[in-house]
């Protein structure tokens, strides 16, 4: 079978329902499992902890701004090869060398640790991972009950998995696959997703885009190493504090948030800090930590000083509605943060200098 052949085979939903689920027992150690705790502890340092994504599972994403690669290159490493595990042999005949072939074309696509708690669960029997062609979860935690990872199998059937702390699942990403709803403790897992894009430095999962001029292509942050760079607009109707905190650092060099030299009247870029639970920001899921603020009312920002950015700001928190907001996305590097001893907090760099919150 030729290698697009191959590609096209794992990315059908009944075709990968054939393959079988390969498990590769304490892949982990509890050292391993203990680096990935870490990084995770840096990147809620620095982006905030995540929202519940539904009903007890909450997903941080380690691969943002080239966190995972960066500070645990090792453990990336070894993740990055199990790829090369995956069950072809129900593919036509299971070709080894086209197999090699495409199996060495793919990147990691996201890094996910999958948090979930009592009654959380992915209970959809028909789920499958769009646009991916590997899945790799390896278990971090076991202290639950319910929760079991399964699998529908050719015919329909749903199969249960072994599934201890340490051990690596890797399976066609189109392969179906489930969580049952977790009845008590706490169920955490890191998922990887291999496609045949680049390693998504976004704070989120990139999706594919539909067909452009009849061909398909990658969303920005797949198709470059630097992260998303769209803009994001958003108006806020209701009158009152705007739910938002903002930061304000050096515009020309944006490393440097200390308040004596950002305060002496050079141009500054104001981030978004803070998106308040239960304001009417967080209504808006467009609206993250991160954002970099472009346009108040439709007065542009850019140039503006610390003093004068945090007056444009106070106006607004008391001004007329509907407010328009533009925004955009920076490129996103944590490639930088150093990862904290077990028991302490990561160094994540300096905060911004001064802090506008909208209540």
């Amino acid at each position: 079978m030729a290698r697009s052949s191959l590609a096209d085979a794992l990315l059908q939903r009944q075709v990968a329902s054939l393959a079988r689920v390969v498990r590769i027992p304490r892949f982990f150690s509890p050292a391993d499992i203990e680096q990935v705790g870490r990084v995770e502890r840096a990147h809620h340092e620095r982006l905030g902890r995540p929202r519940e994504a539904r009903l007890g599972w909450h997903t941080t994403y380690l691969s943002a701004g080239g966190l995972f690669r960066a500070t645990v290159p090792e453990l990336h490493r070894r993740l990055s090869e199990l790829r090369h595990r995956v069950d072809v042999s129900r593919f036509d005949g299971g070709d080894a060398a086209s197999a090699s072939e495409l199996l060495r074309s793919l990147n990691v696509r996201c890094i996910e640790l999958h948090d979930g708690r009592a009654g959380g669960s992915l209970n959809d029997p028909r789920h499958f991972d769009n646009g991916s062609t590997v899945t790799v979860d390896v278990l971090l935690e076991d202290s639950f009950t319910g929760g079991a990872f399964g699998t529908t199998e050719a015919g329909g059937a749903l199969h249960e998995h072994e599934f201890s702390v340490g051990d690596a699942l890797v399976f066609p990403s189109y392969k179906y696959h489930s969580v049952g709803r977790i009845t008590g403790g706490r169920r955490r897992t890191l998922v990887l997703e291999f496609w045949q894009g680049d390693e998504n430095r976004c704070n989120h999962r990139c999706e594919l885009i539909r067909p452009r001029a009849g061909e398909p292509y990658l969303c920005e942050d797949a198709q470059t190493s630097d992260g998303c760079a769209g803009r994001v607009s958003v108006t806020l109707t209701a009158p009152g504090p705007l739910g938002l905190g903002f930061g304000f650092g050096d515009a020309a060099d944006p490393e440097n948030v200390d308040a004596s030299a950002v305060g002496d009247g050079r141009p500054v870029r104001v981030s978004v800090t803070e998106v308040r639970r239960g304001s009417q920001a967080e209504a808006h899921p467009r609206l993250v930590v991160g954002l970099v603020l472009t346009r108040v009312a439709g007065v542009s920002i850019g140039g503006m000083s610390l003093a004068e950015a945090d007056e444009v700001l106070g106006r607004a928190v008391g001004g007329a509605r509907p407010l328009a907001l533009g925004f955009e996305q920076r490129p996103l590097d944590l490639t930088r943060l150093r990862l904290a001893p077990s028991g302490e907090t990561a160094d994540a760099g300096a905060q911004p200098a001064a802090r506008r919150a909208s209540e």
